[in-house]
């Protein structure tokens, strides 16, 4: 398949203006010709742009998707109430099929937001590789001890679950160990161990909240989480830490030193009353930053939009510092950055690339006037504005119309069924 995308804005963060205007050519999976002029070419379909934005489609670097079924369940609570009290029971009573048709839905919410390509931790990895595959969307898929506890040993645990994700130029495997405080000692050096041999990259929930690092110092004589970590040596290897919330600057040296990349969840963790992310401290570390929605159970909703206004916004106002953490830093974040920590070739519109692209109606009251995009990306941009999604060179959502081989209303039905029955007392 040959396709042509012309008379485009294309985002480059690259160039100063971050704008150029030309013609993107697309075959079968990978972006193959960028050019300012005309393309005398043959194409399997020609799409004129008519001057709206192309830009890379959001890497989101932290999600539980199969919870869009618990959208809702508990809101304005604490977060322990919020989740063992509601989340958790409920949780309990999900099938594999279950599921199988939440993941669905949270497919279909990703790509009419514009994002492309997620890291995903859940339960159940069969259901959620089966949807996965079935709508071609791009994924980095955690495997080991989660919050649910198994019928066997944690080193058979960590086999089978792996063996599930069958890897692909769509699909790779990360070990997600869910954090300190649901997983034992004994569990996250196995997964040190098994990981460091087999190479496979790393995760985990990290300095969430004052409780857990407060809990970490009382249990290992005054170490934060990062500290208590390294000392297990779980940042020998690529590492991807979620939240990271409350640290200090020696627990972000140590972050920088191994080269963590960092999810910041912004809109769980002000709902959840968790705290604001230290990124400018992050930045001047020079460490990855990365934007991750979390769970629709404490979000409520899967936009990146929503998220690099909270990451911009909330940068500004904790440190009293309108000048810090700009728009173009935060785009960056939610492509390029994201791409580099789950280690997927996609994230800008560059010749070789992955073809993970969407197409922004910037024809809309809220982009007028037309100077300097990146700002009304990051400050006006709404996820209503995402045109076209494409995903390693398939249209799977366009003008509010799937592509992904399956009907929108029979997993809305699907989804409405299975809330009516996990919450029934």
């Amino acid at each position: 398949m040959k396709i042509l995308f012309k008379n485009a804005k294309i985002l480059n963060l690259d160039i100063k203006e971050g704008i150029i205007n030309g013609n993107v050519v697309v075959e079968n999976d990978t972006i193959s010709k960028i050019t300012t002029s005309a393309i005398n070419e043959d194409f399997d379909l020609v799409i004129d742009v008519k001057g709206n934005l192309l830009m890379p489609g959001f890497v989101d670097t932290h999600c539980h998707s199969p919870m869009t079924v618990l959208r809702g369940i508990c809101d304005d609570a604490p977060l322990d109430e919020w989740l063992y009290e509601n989340v958790i029971p409920c949780e309990n009573k999900l099938t594999s099929e279950d599921v199988y048709w939440a993941e669905k839905l949270a497919i279909l919410e990703y790509l009419k937001a514009g994002i492309t390509c997620i890291e995903e931790g859940y339960f159940k990895n069969e259901s959620i590789v089966k949807a996965l595959k079935e709508c071609n969307f791009r994924a980095r898929v955690g495997f080991g001890p989660t919050t649910k506890t198994s019928n066997v040993d944690n080193f058979t645990l960590l086999k089978n679950e792996k063996a599930i994700i069958e890897e692909s130029n769509l699909i790779k495997s990360v070990c997600f160990v869910h954090s300190i405080y649901t997983i034992n000692e004994k569990e996250i050096l196995e997964c040190v161990d098994y990981t460091a041999k087999n190479n496979i990259p790393r995760s985990i929930h990290l300095s969430e909240t004052l409780n857990e690092v407060g809990d970490c110092t009382v249990k290992h004589n005054g170490k934060t989480p990062v500290q208590y970590l390294e000392d297990l040596g779980f940042f020998d290897r690529q590492t991807l830490c979620y939240h990271c919330v409350h640290m200090d600057k020696d627990d972000l040296q140590i972050l920088a030193d191994y080269n963590v990349s960092v999810s910041t969840c912004p809109s769980s963790n002000i709902k959840l009353a968790s705290g604001i992310a230290p990124i400018y401290a992050m930045q001047n570390k020079g460490i990855n930053i990365t934007i991750g929605t979390d769970g629709v159970a404490s979000n409520n909703s899967l936009d990146m939009f929503k998220e690099m206004f909270l990451v911009a916004t909330l940068s500004k106002v904790s440190i009293y510092d309108a000048s810090v953490v700009s728009a173009r830093e935060v785009l960056k974040m939610a492509t390029l950055n994201g791409a580099k920590a789950l280690g997927f070739d996609v994230g800008e519109i560059k010749v070789g690339k992955k073809a993970d692209i969407i197409l922004i109606n910037i024809n809309q009251p809220h982009y007028y006037p037309q100077v300097n995009l990146l700002s009304h990306l990051v400050y006006a941009g709404k996820s209503g504005d995402v045109y076209l999604t494409m995903v390693n060179g398939k249209i799977l959502y366009e003008n509010g119309k799937f592509h992904i081989g399956e009907d929108e209303n029979k997993i809305y039905e699907q989804i409405n069924k299975i809330r009516e029955r996990i919450t029934k007392k």
